[in-house]
C-alpha cells in the first residue's frame, strides 16, 4: 500500500504538499484500488509522517518533502518515492509502480530530490 498526498477528498492528482496535505489516498499496489483518508495530522510534516506510518503502508510518494520527514519515514522502514515534481494522477502512479518507473529516494540521491517547497496549507479544505 502506498500513501499519496491529495489536496482534497475528491482529488485524483498528487498534491504539491506533504505534511500540509488535507488527505491521503491509500493505493493498493496490486489491484489499483484506493481509498481516501483525512490527514488528521495536517499542518505538521513530522506529525504527518507519524500518521502515515500508523496506517501500516509500506511506501509513499511526494511532490515536495523535507529532509526530516524523509528521514523519519525511512527510519520506519517505508520506501519513499519522488514524483519528480510532476502532477501525476493516482492511476499514473499505479502504472509507474507496475512498470517499475517510480524514482525511489535513497541516501545517494536525496539531496537532489528532496525539497520542502513553500505551498499553502490545504488542511481547511473540505
Amino acid at each position: 500500500m502506498i500513501a499519496i498526498p491529495l489536496d482534497n477528498k475528491e482529488s485524483t492528482v498528487i498534491s504539491k504538499l506533504y505534511g500540509n496535505s488535507a488527505y491521503f489516498a491509500l493505493l493498493n499496489e496490486e489491484t489499483g484500488a484506493f481509498k481516501v483518508l483525512k490527514n488528521t495530522a495536517c499542518g505538521d510534516g513530522m506529525d504527518t509522517a507519524k500518521f502515515i506510518t500508523s496506517l501500516k503502508v509500506d511506501s509513499t510518494i511526494f511532490y515536495y518533502m523535507g529532509e526530516k520527514v524523509y528521514d523519519n519515514l525511512k527510519e520506519k522502514g517505508l520506501k519513499v518515492y519522488s514524483c519528480l515534481k510532476t502532477h501525476l494522477s493516482i492511476d499514473e502512479i499505479y502504472q509507474n509502480l507496475l512498470n517499475d518507473k517510480c524514482q525511489e529516494v535513497t541516501n545517494e540521491n536525496s539531496s537532489a530530490l528532496l525539497d520542502s517547497g513553500n505551498s499553502a496549507c490545504t488542511c481547511k479544505t473540505k
